[in-house]
Formats: structure tokens, sequence, C-alpha cells
């Protein structure tokens, strides 16, 4: 995860010279702003999952023991996050299929940008 969070905002400045090289102008604000709010969105989904699965299972807050049931059902649901956590290759290979912006991409991205300020 570590990985995808570095690449990310990597990739942010790509999609910025491309944003502009697509539409001629430059809206850094504009890209770091619906990141920053898909994120704020990602985080509150997130937050709320661990407590949507233990009321899902059954898990009593107050109880000083969990019945046998719950127990089970919680190893499940610990069993399953780790299994879900694998999405990162589905990801990866989504970065690497469909994402847009190779190296070549990006490089004359960066050309055609440079050779626009130097008419400027």
């Amino acid at each position: 995860m570590n990985y995808f969070n570095i690449i990310i905002w990597a990739f942010i400045t790509d999609v910025i010279d491309y944003q502009e090289v697509q539409t001629g102008e430059r809206e850094d604000g504009t890209v770091y702003a619906v990141y920053s709010f898909s994120r704020k969105i990602e985080q509150a989904l997130a937050g709320g999952l661990g407590g949507f699965a233990l009321t899902a299972i059954g898990y009593a807050s107050t109880a000083t023991v969990q019945n046998t049931a719950v127990l089970g059902k919680l190893y499940s649901v610990a069993s399953i996050v780790p299994a879900i956590g694998s999405i990162s290759l589905l990801v990866a290979a989504c970065l690497f299929f469909i994402y847009p912006l190779d190296k070549n991409t990006v490089n004359a991205n960066v050309a055609t940008l440079s050779a626009r300020r130097n008419q400027q």
C-alpha cells in the first residue's frame, strides 16, 4: 500500500501536465481538489467499514465475552480483509494496462509544454 501512495502522488503531476496538454489550461488546484475530495470520501467509507462489519456479525461492544458464533464470524472477517487487500494486484494490473500515461507519453507531454512555454 505504501508503494501505491507514493506512486499516486507522483502520478498527480503527470496528470496535471496531461490535462494541460489536452486543454491548454493548467489547473493544478482543480486536479488536487478532486483527488483530495476522492481520498476524503474513501477514508470516510474505510473508517466506517470496521464498525459496519462488527455490527453485521453481531458483535456486542458492551459484552465482556462474545459468543462463539460472533468469534467465528470475527475470524472470518479478519481473514477476508487481507484477501480484499490483495486487490492491490488488480490495481497494479489496471495501472499497467489501462493507465494512459506511460513514460513515452509523459516525456512527450513535458516536451510539448516546454515548447509552448518557450514560444511564450
